[in-house]
């Protein structure tokens, strides 16, 4: 999605590169960081967790596996380092005015897309306009007021306030740009199949939902020398043990995993022959959460009883155990201990008792509250629900589950068509990045898209946000964010389970997925939100 990853699975995410290696792993080096020397070459296979719903960034809903798809075939214009700044990727550079309302940007020359156009400010604007146009991702784009291309190269973009860390949404959604006749074929024609164009190292070949996606080296990318690879395919594989079987048979080469069983089954012994990366550490900035999120604007979690109720009603702990897999650090707000965002709250700890008299109460009042929990068709996914709709039966509620695909949940997310549902999210290296998330300016009617998916609608997040976003001074910015995170825990838009623990799991020959570097050659932030970019892997003989 645009900020920070916004999809389904409640077993697992956050940021990272560090992780765990088994014995393929030369003496004194990293998982997916090669010592040897690229070799050229070769296809790459990777089992990925689902299927997205396309390519276009006005139009389609990217989570984690959308952006590693975009990866493939699209550059951001910014991207962020090892060490958490943001730096020019497509743009040569970014600059500001004193007041931080006015950004400049400079393209790098000589950039050409897939099918042989120019890379100029004018294909920037294009982009800017389908963006700014698309229900889906203009929200994101309310603090631009105006967007002008002085030349070929520089587009300059004029704020409606001042935000020193705008740089940072263009390495989001909204930053990837596609050619300008992708472009004019989504607008003539928006029903029809898009074929990507773009200026990433890889070409978009062959794309079958649900099977696989293809895409074979671009000969002519302007990272000189880069990729490696001759082509990589991607193949959802829904189910976490047959995707891990997959691997060790040879028939994909990497898996991506959020159930954190993969970690202890590629752990030791288990993992002879692999390179093991997770998330669990090295987090820059905001983790991400595996949380149950709650619809506002819907009967009964409209009544801020009832969410306190199901809060209460919640035994965290007893749900952490059902995920298994080594013990994710519990959750009670967005940010956990250690971040300078850091702050104790007043989040509902488990009571049952509790939660039995607020739904008394309740249903003296409407009747007994009947709740639908949504969720995916993932086997340890149905057991977390199963275990979760027991614990608020035996409060009071009357507690049904209903299982929808991936790329599906995300629409009724969207739109709102939801009660509660599971979920991770707000995984960023920047805590404005989540801001259409929490906003009062991002909520719609339910039926109409809308990305305060929870709709809390509530002003004390809003003046905190945007003091957030304006300020210079990191304290003021402390204090914003942490009266953001001290509201959510009173409104309960969601209710928390764990921090959200993404890994990625490569054969040994699978060189370097663990260490991409921009195009300055300075190290690339590896495996955010558990995202890897393909530019630099290749496979040792």
């Amino acid at each position: 999605m645009l900020g920070a990853a916004a999809s389904t699975a409640l077993t697992g995410c956050s940021s990272s590169n560090s992780g765990s290696s088994s014995s393929t792993a030369a003496p004194g080096s990293k998982p997916g960081v090669a010592t040897g020397s690229p070799v050229r070459g070769g296809t790459l296979t990777v089992g990925t967790i689902a299927e997205i719903d396309g390519f276009y960034p006005p139009s389609n809903h990217w989570d984690t596996n959308g952006f590693i798809y975009a990866n493939a075939i699209y550059d951001p214009l910014m991207a962020v380092a090892a060490d958490g700044t943001v730096k020019p990727y497509l743009a040569k550079s970014m600059t500001s005015n004193s007041t931080y309302d006015t950004w400049t940007l400079t393209l790098r020359p000589g950039v050409k897309f897939n099918d042989g156009s120019a890379l100029t400010s004018a294909v920037v604007m294009a982009n800017y306009s389908a963006l700014k146009a698309s229900p889906l991702t203009g929200v994101a784009l309310n603090q631009v007021a105006s967007v002008t291309t002085p030349d070929d190269m520089t587009v300059v973009y004029t704020l409606t306030g001042p935000n020193p860390t705008f740089p940072a949404g263009l390495t989001t959604q909204v930053g990837y740009i596609v050619g300008e006749a992708m472009i004019q074929q989504a607008t003539s024609n928006p029903s029809a199949p898009l074929t990507p164009i773009g200026t990433g190292p890889f070409i978009y070949a062959q794309w079958q939902p649900n099977d696989h996606f293809t895409a074979t080296r671009n000969p002519n990318y302007w990272r000189s020398g880069l990729p490696y690879l001759d082509s990589i395919t991607f193949r959802p594989i829904p189910d976490t043990t047959q995707r891990e079987s997959t691997l060790r048979t040879g028939g994909v080469d990497m898996i991506e995993s959020v159930d954190p069983t993969t970690i202890t089954n590629f752990s030791g012994s288990g993992g002879t022959g692999f390179q093991l990366v997770d998330t669990s550490t090295g987090v820059i900035g905001q983790p991400s959460f595996a949380f149950i999120m709650l619809n506002t604007a819907v009967p009964p979690t409209n009544d801020l009883s009832i969410r306190q109720a199901l809060a209460k009603g919640l035994d965290q702990a007893a749900v952490q155990k059902v995920i298994g897999g080594p013990p994710a650090k519990p959750a009670t707000g967005m940010f956990l201990p250690g971040s300078p965002y850091y702050s104790e709250t007043d989040y509902p700890t488990y009571d049952p008792a509790g939660a039995k008299a607020l739904v008394g109460a309740y249903k003296a009042r409407h009747g007994t509250p009947t709740v639908n929990l949504l969720t995916i068709p993932d086997p340890l996914e149905i057991k977390v629900v199963q275990a979760v709709q027991q614990m608020w039966d035996q409060v009071g509620f009357d507690v049904t589950v209903s299982e929808v695909e991936q790329a599906t949940i995300i629409d009724d997310f969207v739109f709102g068509k939801f009660q509660a549902a599971t979920s991770y999210q707000f995984g960023a290296v920047n805590p404005d990045l989540n801001y259409v998330w929490w906003s009062t300016t991002t909520i719609s009617p339910i039926g109409q898209i809308g990305l305060n998916f929870t709709r809390v609608n509530d002003p004390t997040i809003e003046s905190a946000l945007l003091t957030g976003r304006h300020t210079t001074d990191q304290a003021t910015r402390v204090t914003a964010y942490q009266t953001v995170n001290e509201q959510l825990a009173k409104q309960l838009p969601y209710l928390w389970v764990e921090q959200y623990v993404f890994s990625e799991v490569g054969a040994g020959r699978v060189q370097n997925f663990n260490n991409p570097t921009l195009p300055d050659g300075t190290p690339q932030y590896a495996f955010d939100e558990g995202i890897f970019v393909p530019t630099q892997i290749w496979l040792a003989g």
